[in-house]
């Protein structure tokens, strides 16, 4: 689910339940298509509840989906980690593939941090 909050200009993309790698490239295409619908520059990624490894599509994530954000005019992302371990694990492992800082980006445990954190960033 991903929804606009127009007073903070910024989305929430809630990732929930099991996932593939699949699911996860639609669910990033549908992303950018709002991020252009709504000229949001800041996202609040929600992982927390997510479940399923998606390892082959990690090094899509951080080499051309994230700079696609950037060049949509992302400038913050907040992502709330998964609990699930391999869900986690592949988050982590696509930030690594971003070849250079294109958005703010710091990974958390708790909701409210990253909120917080999001909202400081400029929001």
């Amino acid at each position: 689910m991903i929804y606009h909050s127009p007073k903070h200009h910024y989305l929430l993309a809630e990732w929930r339940g099991q996932h593939d790698s699949e699911s996860v490239r639609l669910g990033c295409q549908r992303l950018l298509q709002e991020v252009y619908n709504t000229g949001s520059t800041h996202l609040l990624n929600d992982s927390s509840e997510a479940f399923g490894e998606w390892k082959e599509i990690a090094i899509w994530i951080g080499s051309v989906f994230v700079p696609q954000l950037q060049h949509a005019g992302m400038e913050a992302i907040a992502w709330v980690n998964a609990m699930d371990w391999p869900a986690r694990s592949c988050v982590a492992s696509s930030l690594q593939y971003t070849s250079q800082p294109f958005v703010a980006s710091f990974d958390f445990d708790q909701m409210e941090e990253a909120q917080h954190w999001l909202l400081e960033a400029g929001c």
